[in-house]
């Protein structure tokens, strides 16, 4: 059963703007979990939704304060990472973390990985591009998390998450998605009800002001995993 909460973390973050290379950059800074998380965000041209920080990753990486997370010896991979602020937060809680995105965004996430992760915990960190559907074969299929959020947006890329999700979990695996219901509720909510054909769930928490819902879910024993 979930709980409502008021998410702190998504409060108004400090702001730097400063110009390299003839772009805006902007710096965010989040405290959560005792750092103070320091993301850049660079304007990519034709790509959207990875470069701005997205009030489910946020729900996500407050979630994992409250609880009290700690992903020491776990292995980690997160899909559409964006700026990367939910995998470097899981990093410094202990995990051994793959951050995957489309190719045009890894180089926002090296550097705001360069930013946060002390050179001690960078052996603990993989970046890699990651075409849902298409190359999940070219990794593992041992992770203990898989981590997601607001990447359940877009009817067509259902599928294609699927079919990922069945080839990187095993029956131990620990989804946490996490979804901003406004953005399309009625897509939204259809796309779980599909997920939830293949993965027991449970909405874990609720944040009402910013309507974030936060999902566990593990993989059905009776489903088999597409390779």
């Amino acid at each position: 059963m979930s709980e409502s909460k008021i998410a702190s973390v998504l409060k108004k973050p400090m702001t730097e703007v400063f110009t390299e290379a003839d772009n805006f950059k902007y710096k965010l800074f989040y405290p959560v979990c005792g750092f103070l998380l320091e993301i850049a965000l660079k304007p990519i041209v034709n790509t959207e939704f990875g470069t701005m920080v997205w009030n489910a990753g946020l729900g996500l990486c407050q979630y994992f304060e409250e609880q009290k997370m700690d992903f020491s010896h776990k292995k980690v991979i997160e899909l559409g990472a964006g700026t990367g602020i939910l995998s470097i937060l899981t990093v410094l809680l202990g995990g051994d973390v793959t951050i995957t995105d489309n190719p045009q965004l890894l180089q926002q996430i090296e550097l705001n990985v360069s930013a946060n992760i002390p050179s001690s915990m960078k052996s603990r960190v993989q970046i890699r591009a990651l075409s849902w559907g298409l190359d999940q074969s070219q990794f593992p299929s041992d992770y203990d998390y898989i981590l997601g959020g607001d990447i359940v947006y877009n009817r067509s890329s259902l599928p294609l998450i699927l079919k990922t999700l069945q080839h990187l979990c095993n029956e131990s695996t620990v989804i946490y998605f996490a979804s901003t219901m406004s953005i399309s509720r009625e897509l939204i909510t259809s796309s779980y009800r599909t997920l939830f054909q293949y993965f027991d769930s449970d909405l874990v928490c609720r944040y009402e002001n910013v309507d974030v819902n936060l999902y566990r879910m593990t993989k059905k024993k009776e489903t088999i995993r597409e390779k």
